[in-house]
């Protein structure tokens, strides 16, 4: 998780976390409090498939800003 990264284009796109939270929590299968929400930043629950779907449409991310901020380097 690239919470910097995240943080980043939140704030780049000139929205706040609360207001991100409550624009996700419009989707449908997404209900997330901001508690949950920092928890997923600082790596203590992981963010659910519909959070990050939820989270890309909001912020208009890409399939590569998806893949660096929410999975980790690939290793082989």
């Amino acid at each position: 998780m690239n919470k910097n990264k995240l943080l980043g284009i939140i704030k780049t796109k000139g929205r706040t976390v609360k207001d991100v939270v409550q624009s996700i929590n419009n989707f449908e299968n997404v209900s997330i409090t901001y508690s949950t929400f920092y928890k997923g930043l600082r790596d203590e629950r992981p963010f659910r498939q519909s959070e990050i779907l939820a989270l890309s449409k909001t912020l208009g991310l890409s399939e590569d800003d998806i893949m660096s901020i929410f999975f980790g380097e690939l290793v082989s």
